[in-house]
């Protein structure tokens, strides 16, 4: 009877280890991983050079404009479509960086709000498809 008593003990502490787990370091966990994620799409897109080089041409195409005054009008506007297209095309990717942070963000939040009633949740449903 001693060893059956030892094993219940056991088991017993590995329960309180695991809801002690789950309720303290894990859901800190999850809070941290509301910034990480932020961080993560950070990095993804890299926002800090999108905005350093914001107004750079598109793909560094710059055309150097000639002698006469026509090839200086013509490499001008070359040079102001390609900033222009780089531009757009910058600020549509921080647009789509900013919303992905923010969807991140909201996921990790309501991630990080269900995370204490997830066992319980898991409980529910198990009785559920029990009782039917």
């Amino acid at each position: 009877m001693g060893a059956v008593a030892g094993q219940l003990c056991y088991n017993r502490d590995m329960i309180f280890e695991l809801l002690r787990w789950w309720y303290v370091t894990g859901w800190l966990e999850a809070v941290h991983r509301i910034g990480s994620w932020a961080k993560g799409v950070e990095r993804t897109f890299s926002l800090s050079l999108l905005f350093r080089t914001l107004f750079a041409p598109w793909r560094r195409i710059v055309t150097i404009g000639g002698k006469g005054i026509d090839a200086q009008m013509h490499a001008a506007l070359d040079n102001l479509v390609s900033r222009s297209i780089g531009f757009v095309i910058r600020f549509v990717v921080i647009i789509a960086a900013l919303v992905t942070t923010m969807v991140a963000m909201t996921a990790g939040i309501v991630m990080a709000a269900l995370w204490p009633f997830l066992p319980l949740l898991i409980l529910y449903f198990a009785f559920r498809g029990i009782a039917g």
